[in-house]
């Protein structure tokens, strides 16, 4: 009997068998519109296997952006620690720093998961509102908004991206079952037609090594 497709093969694989079948089909009278029958399944798996990888990418682009507005935000949140250090250098006595970061570091901030880090600074920005109008820290709050925005606006993305990529996959996943079962149909319609010994010749055989050495060594001579 003709090997059959399974879910375990990739789309690759199922098209690349498909195919092959196809030009078989083709090639013998009376089978041709078993080709024609597999068509557009065979297309409709291609579809779905090029909005997959489309979906792979995107997913891929929405991570970089998330990192790199993460980034971005730890670097607003550093600049404001050296702000406040400085400031505090030149105002003796007034403790700003340790009013913006009562642990004493920026990691608290910076080094939490994606999804905690607009939280935690979040947490930051409110420190602000203690200060007295005119204080130039002040001038980092609109910057650290901002940062914040952007951080979650990327994070969300990634997430919907994340969601697009599983129902991409499991759309391609449907499209393979719709190949397979053509194919299997395509084997019954051929062995009521051929036979089952002639119908076996409408299917892609896996290569065997004795075989294609015989002709390796022919295109060697």
């Amino acid at each position: 009997m003709a090997r059959m497709l399974h879910t375990r093969m990739s789309s690759e694989s199922i098209l690349s068998n498909a195919g092959r079948h196809q030009s078989l089909c083709k090639q013998v009278p009376g089978a041709e519109h078993l080709a024609t029958a597999i068509q557009p399944v065979i297309n409709n798996l291609k579809e779905k296997k090029s909005l997959s990888l489309t979906a792979l990418e995107d997913k891929g682009t929405a991570y970089d952006n998330m990192v790199l507005k993460d980034t971005i935000l730890d670097d607003v949140v550093r600049d404001i620690s050296d702000a406040a250090k400085q400031y505090d250098r030149k105002n003796i006595g007034r403790g700003i720093y340790t009013s913006l970061f009562p642990d004493g570091k920026t990691t608290s901030i910076t080094n939490v998961s994606y999804s905690q880090e607009p939280i935690e600074a979040d947490k930051f920005l409110s420190r602000f509102d203690k200060f007295e109008e005119g204080n130039s820290l002040l001038a980092h709050k609109a910057p650290l908004t901002a940062a914040i925005a952007d951080a979650r606006t990327m994070i969300s993305a990634y997430v919907l991206a994340i969601d697009k990529e599983k129902m991409a996959l499991e759309i391609e996943s449907s499209a393979q079952d719709d190949v397979i079962r053509q194919y299997e149909f395509n084997y019954l319609d051929a062995a009521k037609l051929f036979g089952k010994k002639y119908a076996n010749r409408l299917f892609p055989k896996t290569p065997k090594y004795k075989k294609i050495e015989v002709v390796e060594e022919a295109l060697a001579e």
